[in-house]
């Protein structure tokens, strides 16, 4: 699986395939090794395009004069102004 064209979808399956394989404990050692080290691999993808995503999210904010404007998501959970709500 080349990781650089991977979506979220099929690297998380491909992880859910491999906890699977490696749940039933009946593969050898050598191949056990192969697995988590693509399972680890997968892994950070998923973290990866998560972190890429969340920095696109915009959050919509309304103040308390009712005017709406946009956030960054990251820039929400920081909110420290109390006149604007998160809707």
């Amino acid at each position: 699986m080349y990781m650089a064209k991977v979506k979220f979808e099929e690297a998380l399956k491909g992880l859910e395939e491999i906890v699977d394989k490696l749940e039933k404990g009946d593969l050898p050692l050598d191949e056990t090794l192969s697995e988590y080290e693509n399972g680890i691999k997968l892994y950070k993808k998923c973290i990866s395009l998560l972190e890429d995503a969340e920095k696109k999210i915009q959050i919509l904010v309304k103040d308390e004069k009712g005017a709406f404007s946009v956030k960054d998501f990251a820039d929400a959970g920081n909110n420290n102004d109390k006149d604007s709500s998160i809707l």
